[in-house]
């Protein structure tokens, strides 16, 4: 039986509406800081939970769950595929990717929360039987979550900020995700938005990712994410969740 672990996708994310920064900007992951930048980062030696792994036609989505009370500012993961025998097929990160960070860096993840991922197997990639995660470059929050604020201070909070789908259309070579992003009273310079497509009986299909920027307070907002493979028939989008980028450099939005 497989045992649980991840794979690739091959992505690409457009925006179906303007903003301050082209799409390989986007994409690039720029804004992955090391601890040692900020004393509010501290890097801890665990590994999130593997909670579900999928193949499909190339591609291996895997979906990781933080079951700590920290929030994961960012992790860098790196997918040791294997066959039934335990054998190397093969390795896969961001370099593998052709530098497109996105598919393999977890960012803003609290706990509880789940994170979707994704590596370009391609040829072979049903010979899988087994993939093991290494995570470089782990940044947690310094005090877990539910940690009172010293002196009374109000503790740090998320901006308000809804994703959900609106639209969702399967093309020959070509998969579409049409989402419709809420703004609350406060800017979003930097978000990464993900999409979880699963088939009619659950399975995991794929993991959408991009970055998008200058999302303004009090605004709605439809953007476009394209999968560049198709999908088997009968699939849907499960969940659109979006995690505004507080460690980002923010981009001039004005």
């Amino acid at each position: 039986m497989r045992r649980l672990g991840l794979a690739c996708v091959a992505v690409a994310v457009a925006i179906g509406s303007s903003g301050c920064s082209d799409l390989r900007a986007q994409l690039e992951g720029a804004e992955v800081v090391s601890p040692s930048l900020d004393s509010s980062y501290a890097a801890v030696p665990t590994v999130l939970e593997t909670s579900e792994w999928s193949v499909t036609d190339g591609l291996v989505s895997v979906i990781v769950r933080n079951d700590s009370d920290r929030d994961l500012r960012t992790a860098e993961v790196t997918m040791t595929a294997r066959d039934v025998n335990g054998e190397v097929l093969g390795t896969y990160g961001a370099s593998s990717m052709g530098g497109d960070s996105a598919c393999c860096t977890v960012q803003a993840l609290a706990p509880g929360e789940e994170f979707g991922l994704y590596f370009a197997v391609g040829e072979g990639s049903e010979r899988i039987d087994d993939v093991e995660l290494t995570y470089s470059r782990l940044a947690w929050a310094q005090e877990p979550s539910d940690s009172p604020a010293p002196d009374g201070a109000e503790g740090p909070e998320r901006p308000d900020v809804r994703a959900r789908a609106t639209d969702f259309v399967i093309q020959q070579q070509q998969t579409v995700v049409r989402a419709t992003v809420e703004v609350g009273d406060e800017d979003i310079p930097r978000a990464l938005v993900q999409a979880v497509l699963r088939g009619r009986s659950g399975k995991l299909i794929a993991v959408v990712t991009g970055r998008w920027s200058c999302f303004e307070a009090d605004t709605t907002r439809r953007i476009r994410m394209e999968l560049f493979q198709p999908v088997p028939l009968g699939t849907g989008v499960d969940s659109v969740s979006i995690r505004p980028l507080t460690d980002a450099v923010a981009p001039r939005c004005s």
